[in-house]
């Protein structure tokens, strides 16, 4: 970062796409003293979206960022998966308690705009 400093470079920073690695992204680089601006085409943020699993390396970003509870407040709160029949009776059943973390559904789980929406506020916090 001091390179940028003595060189004259500015620490002006576009980032395109505010989806989840461009608000993160984004994140990272205002912690680190940047000035950044985040563009998107599309015309609104999109919340909501498909559900993301926080597993693993990612969980780990999340604590590193401080935003891990912040994640799980706005997370679907999916307790497990559930097959039925067409007669609406259960015949297999996965709970995330039972299974843990590497069961067929985590523990911790967003929807793809809410959790680019926490890292767009919070980068916009930094």
């Amino acid at each position: 970062m001091a390179n940028n400093e003595q060189s004259g470079c500015g620490r002006r920073i576009l980032v395109t796409g505010a989806s989840i690695a461009g608000n993160a992204l984004a994140w990272w680089l205002a912690k680190r003293g940047f000035d950044v601006t985040v563009v998107e085409r599309y015309p609104q943020f999109r919340d909501g979206g498909q559900n993301v699993d926080i597993r693993g390396a990612a969980r780990e970003v999340l604590r590193k960022m401080g935003l891990e509870q912040a994640v799980a407040d706005s997370g679907t709160g999916e307790t497990g998966v559930r097959f039925v029949d067409a007669a609406d009776t259960t015949v297999a059943q996965f709970d995330v308690a039972d299974l843990g973390a590497d069961g067929p559904t985590a523990e911790l789980e967003i929807l793809r705009g809410d959790l680019a929406r926490i890292f767009y506020d919070a980068s916009r916090q930094s």
